[in-house]
């Protein structure tokens, strides 16, 4: 599977998520992006407060 092809699964997941209500707030949003990039695409992150 691509890179892309990843992205657009997450995200199709994340709106899925949205519309039904488990995610409720722009910070659960952000939180479940950021888990996502993290865990599921292997994003490693700059910024040091993002663990």
């Amino acid at each position: 599977m691509g890179e892309q092809e990843r992205y657009k699964n997450m995200l199709r997941k994340i709106i899925d998520e949205t519309e039904n209500e488990k995610i409720q707030t722009s910070e659960e949003l952000i939180r479940t992006l950021i888990n996502e990039l993290t865990t599921n695409i292997g994003v490693k992150s700059q910024h040091p407060l993002v663990k």
